[in-house]
């Protein structure tokens, strides 16, 4: 995971975190809520899930009011999202069912897990052998054909397509009232600080950490989810 000071910078495009990914994320909220449901069916009414990048609380908290029955770990490097994390899950009645781990993902329990996410999260590391790492480290604290939930933003740099992708995700932002020194920022952000790669790198990184079954469930211009099985 990125250090604390980076990601807060890439992400706190807002005092309200939580306004921020909807200005420029078609279908922000549908995604967290087919993830939702998505998990439901795979692990029922009942189980121990991991979510990387927790900061915030935006996926706890909709999992939370998903299903009584599942408890949480939450890991994420910043002190200050995870405050707003928590703040969050108390509002929503579910504190009790989350521990959180300040760090990276393998500072968390080795303890398996039924299910994990990570969200908007591993766009922040380098694929310079710690993005694999980071999957590596999620793989193994899962048990045997639990799922995994991903969340990405994918592009190639070098494609021609690049500046006519984020034109159009400025142009979005701009749509949904984000101002105009947020949307500089943000596009500041994902030039020098988001480690973009293509869908199909994101696929083949899955396939090495040991995933299987990769689908594809989300699509948002260039942010896609996909879910795979341990």
């Amino acid at each position: 995971m990125p250090h604390e000071t980076d990601f807060d910078r890439n992400w706190a495009l807002t005092d309200n975190y939580e306004q921020g990914p909807r200005w420029f994320i078609p279908g922000y909220d549908a995604s967290h809520a087919m993830a939702a449901v998505l998990l439901r069916d795979r692990i029922g009414d009942r189980g121990r899930i991991l979510v990387t990048g927790a900061g915030g609380g935006v996926e706890l908290a909709v999992f939370a009011r998903e299903c009584r029955g599942w408890t949480f770990t939450g890991v994420d490097p910043s002190v200050e999202m995870l405050r707003q994390a928590k703040v969050k899950l108390e509002a929503a009645g579910a504190a009790n069912r989350v521990s959180w781990v300040q760090g990276a993902v393998e500072n968390a329990p080795k303890a398996p897990f039924d299910a994990a996410t990570a969200f908007l999260a591993l766009h922040f590391i380098p694929d310079d052998g710690r993005r694999l790492g980071t999957l590596r480290e999620t793989h193994a604290r899962l048990k045997p054909g639990a799922p995994f939930l991903m969340i990405n933003g994918c592009a190639d740099r070098n494609s021609a397509h690049f500046e006519d992708d984020l034109r159009v995700y400025t142009a979005f932002a701009r749509r949904n009232g984000a101002p105009a020194n947020v949307i500089d920022l943000a596009v500041s952000n994902l030039r020098e600080s988001v480690f973009f790669v293509p869908p199909e790198r994101e696929e083949a990184l899955l396939a090495q950490a040991g995933f299987r079954d990769v689908r594809l469930f989300y699509r948002g211009l260039w942010i896609a989810g996909w879910i795979a099985r341990c």
